[in-house]
């Protein structure tokens, strides 16, 4: 038999470009890393639309000019196609309405602006498959896509889409319901976003799910110089952007507590978003100044070092489906502190002790989590070691998973042929699976 590879048409509004770095980088890992059994073709939504911080500077011109021109700039250092990552990627531009007033209408308003270009490629070289990441928009472009295309529709579904598109309105959770309820395969990233499908659907559903991996870069030079420290001081990190769910707020007001205790500590924040001013005004407020840095917005590549320097990783958000920078953490051998409740930390968590499970938005509660890591050095050890480990088993390319599971448990049952070229590659489970 001649080898034979599936097509597959990779739908994500979430996906990096050079303005964007770190966009959606879970999402081109896995493809790239699936590239080795499949030929992807990708085509991301760009919504073309004023931020609404611009809106909100009406009444302010220069900072409206200021604000235009960056937007302006970020708009066009997206190109309208790449191929840095071996493979097609095209950001065709539509437009809709802000996420506030209606997040489930934006597939419709892709798909008219979507469909051409997806037409041609599926005429050029017709695909096998439809993969779509997020029910909103490109679930929903997905569907309609496949009444002419006549290829299976598989979903990954993400945090947004049970935490803010379905519970939005009325029309949001219908939309959603319907993404959930004609896709021909479903994918979740946690058991706590599988659960909230179930909810949402209002009817069975079969839904496969797949963690996302994340292996770690060795760093023997930075860990060298971690260990020619000698100032006893805890350093914390974490790494998102800032925006309230994520609870940097928490961590502060958990060190000053700790501090106050005779606790040394050093906060580094990685990111950026819409409440760094608030974050950078409650340190001010805590007197937490000279031990927390605000270290911005790094490409993904640069926040390895960043990883590797703290003792211990540290985000109690909430509404979190995975949270992909946990298991970064965890592969670096780092403990991690997380929210009980929520989907990345409690599943990793179920693995072994490698997550500090917290309760979410409790300062106390977090405030003891730290301290029962700090007073305890052994143990931060051992759960770093342990979550490396664990890290390995989950990531793409792994003993566990030598073919991803979006390919072998995912794409081929919902297709009427394996292609051959797979054939070499079957994955033995049992040997290397971890029980949930």
């Amino acid at each position: 038999m001649s080898e034979q590879r599936l097509r597959v048409l990779v739908l994500s509004d979430l996906f990096p470009a050079p303005s964007r770095p770190a966009y959606g980088i879970f999402v081109e890992r896995q493809t790239t890393h699936v590239q080795r059994y499949c030929d992807h073709t990708v085509v991301v939504p760009t919504r073309i639309f004023p931020h609404l911080r611009i809106w909100r500077e009406l009444a302010r011109p220069a900072q409206v000019r200021g604000a235009w021109r960056d937007w302006r700039k970020e708009i066009r250092e997206i190109p309208l196609q790449s191929d840095i990552y071996g493979y097609p990627v095209y950001y065709p531009r539509y437009t809709a309405p802000p996420h506030q007033l209606s997040h489930a209408s934006w597939g419709f308003c892709a798909y008219p602006a979507l469909v051409g270009l997806v037409r041609r490629l599926h005429i050029a070289q017709p695909f096998d498959l439809i993969h779509a990441h997020y029910g909103t928009p490109a679930g929903v472009v997905a569907l309609l896509a496949r009444r002419w295309m006549r290829v299976p529709v598989v979903i990954s579904v993400h945090g947004m889409d049970v935490t803010y598109t379905a519970p939005q309105n009325r029309f949001g959770a219908a939309v959603t319901r319907w993404v959930f309820q004609q896709a021909d395969a479903l994918i979740a990233n946690s058991n706590w976003t599988r659960e909230k499908m179930y909810r949402i659907a209002e009817r069975e559903l079969s839904v496969d799910l797949i963690y996302y991996g994340g292996q770690a870069p060795s760093a023997p030079a930075i860990e060298a110089n971690r260990a020619d420290r000698n100032d006893k001081v805890i350093r914390l990190l974490s790494v998102g952007y800032i925006e309230e769910r994520k609870g940097h707020q928490f961590v502060l007001r958990a060190m000053r507590r700790l501090i106050d205790q005779g606790c040394r500590l050093h906060y580094t924040i990685v990111g950026d978003g819409s409440r760094l001013e608030e974050l950078e005004a409650e340190v001010d407020r805590l007197g937490l100044a000279d031990v927390v840095e605000f270290a911005g917005l790094k490409r993904h590549d640069e926040v390895w070092p960043y990883f590797a320097d703290c003792d211990i990783f540290v985000l109690p958000s909430w509404d979190e489906a995975f949270g992909i920078v946990y298991v970064e953490a965890l592969g670096m051998g780092k403990p991690v502190i997380g929210c009980a409740g929520e989907g990345g930390p409690e599943d990793l968590a179920r693995f072994g002790d490698c997550v500090e499970l917290v309760k979410p938005r409790d300062v106390a509660s977090l405030a003891q989590g730290l301290e029962r890591l700090i007073t305890d050095p052994d143990r931060r050890r051992e759960m770093g070691e342990r979550g490396r480990t664990i890290v390995v088993n989950i990531s793409p390319g792994s003993g566990m998973l030598r073919i991803p599971s979006c390919v072998t448990e995912t794409y081929w049952p919902r297709l009427h042929m394996r292609p051959q070229a797979f054939l070499q590659y079957e994955p033995d489970y049992d040997q290397h699976a971890i029980d949930l």
